[in-house]
């Protein structure tokens, strides 16, 4: 066989390989692009099914908060009787605290508990009464028995206070308590204190007793009283100026004056 011919029908091993590479690579692009094609695919699949799922889903409401108005302005009328509610407040406050004040200073005991006596009818103004029961108070005027009450404690009481008839002369024990016996029902009694305080009393009962009837001189239940003593020659005999009121002998008679406090 010539030559030529046995190397026509022996192949070119470069053309071979060649050949070779082209299918692998056009095998690995097709790989390539089929793998792609899929990922796309599962991609769209995804996508589209998330997208439903969410569509699906209930959308939440959500209430926007409510805004509320500005306030309204309170009209005229409102803002008369809101003052007016004020003030009245205000004056009921004061006007309890004028009490308080007031109910405080009416029992107060004062640091001296001198009194002073007035009695119109007797002509009496402002005479001293000092707290001692001894003669030589007695002397200078009226005179409260110690024992008994003052007027300004809140409890039953009977300021007892004695005074003479004749009594001294250039004191005001004398003919202090001499027209006594001409008191009447309805007559005022005054006192003060040292803090200034009145208290006013009107005549409410004129009696004569013995000496040791002394139980005129205790409190009378449920009264705030005050009760003038002085000396008669006889319980009987309430006129009479007789020895026994100018020393000559012990007076048997008690002329007492009680009156009841009226403010």
């Amino acid at each position: 066989m010539p030559i030529l011919e046995t190397q026509k029908r022996v192949k070119d091993p470069k053309r071979a390989n060649y050949a070779v590479f082209r299918r692998r690579r056009r095998n690995a692009l097709l790989f390539v692009a089929l793998f792609v094609l899929a990922l796309i695919s599962f991609g769209a699949y995804l996508f589209s099914g998330g997208y439903e799922e969410a569509s699906e889903a209930p959308v939440e409401e959500v209430e926007s908060p409510a805004v509320e108005g500005a306030p309204e302005e309170p009209s005229a009328e409102e803002e008369a009787a809101e003052q007016q509610a004020a003030e009245e407040q205000r004056a009921a406050e004061e006007q309890a605290a004028r009490e308080a004040e007031a109910e405080r200073r009416a029992t107060a005991v004062p640091e001296d508990t001198t009194l002073y006596l007035t009695v119109p009818r007797l002509n009496l103004y402002n005479h001293t009464v000092r707290n001692d029961n001894s003669e030589q108070a007695l002397d200078l005027g009226a005179a409260k028995l110690p024992s008994t009450g003052f007027p300004w404690e809140q409890e039953d009481t009977n300021t007892y206070i004695a005074c003479h008839r004749i009594g001294w002369p250039g004191t005001e024990s004398y003919n202090q308590c001499l027209n006594l016996p001409a008191m009447q029902q309805g007559d005022e009694i005054i006192l003060s204190d040292t803090m200034g305080r009145v208290y006013t009393y009107r005549v409410s009962e004129v009696t004569a007793v013995s000496p040791w009837q002394t139980e005129v001189t205790k409190p009378v239940a449920g009264k705030d009283v005050v009760s003038l003593q002085t000396c008669t020659e006889t319980p009987d005999d309430w006129w009479t100026i007789g020895p026994s009121l100018f020393g000559g002998g012990p007076e048997s008679g008690r002329l007492v004056v009680q009156a009841e406090r009226v403010s």
